[in-house]
């Protein structure tokens, strides 16, 4: 529910301005490019950890009025995990924030193509697109695809789930973050790269 709404905003973050022509005005100002860029990037990041934190405050408060709380089940891979009612905010917590930074990864996708086009339908279907793709392509079982799977960022995607495990996998987690963060890295630099250069005056 949440990377369709991230790749709606952010996939019109820049190409929305330039769809309206605004950034003929806007960058006729004293504030750099470099300086705009930052101020969007930050923009929907914020939205994107906002719409992510709203979400689990939503899901969790209904779960909690609905079947209350109380001890956690959860079924992974090694079995079945239970985990006392007091070890369960926290894995909740840095859940969640797992998610959102997953989500970020997204948001920085979703702004890279936007800096490409001067619609932002295109982004926000090519995010959407290549979402699923890689989705798709990183639960093949074959051989290639497997090989592959370092190299997509939604095979990172759902490392929450190790937090649900235990013990939890902390170096593995931490791994899996970091390699998040490249993506993240990756997607924002060329965005900010292109957008630098970009003419906007044709």
């Amino acid at each position: 529910m949440a990377t369709p709404m991230i790749a709606l905003s952010a996939g019109d973050t820049l190409a929305g301005e330039a769809t309206s022509g605004t950034f003929r005005i806007l960058l006729t100002r004293p504030p750099s490019r470099s300086r705009i860029f930052a101020v969007k990037l930050v923009g929907t990041m914020l939205y994107t950890l906002s719409l992510v934190f709203f979400l689990a405050l939503f899901s969790v408060g209904l779960g909690v009025l609905i079947f209350g709380s109380g001890d956690l089940i959860s079924f992974t891979d090694a079995g079945v995990a239970i985990f006392a009612a007091s070890d369960v905010a926290w894995r909740f917590l840095l859940a969640y924030l797992l998610a959102a930074w997953g989500m970020c990864v997204v948001a920085s996708l979703a702004m890279l193509l936007s800096s490409f086009v001067e619609n932002a339908i295109g982004p926000i279907v090519g995010t959407m697109a290549i979402v699923i793709l890689f989705l798709i392509l990183g639960n093949l079982p074959f051989d290639f695809f497997i090989a592959m799977r370092p190299y997509l960022f939604t095979s990172y995607m759902d490392l929450w789930r190790r937090l649900f495990t235990d013990p939890v996998e902390w170096n593995v987690l931490a791994r899996q973050v970091a390699y998040l963060g490249i993506f993240f890295a990756l997607f924002t630099g060329s965005a900010w790269a292109i957008f630098v250069r970009k003419d906007v005056l044709s």
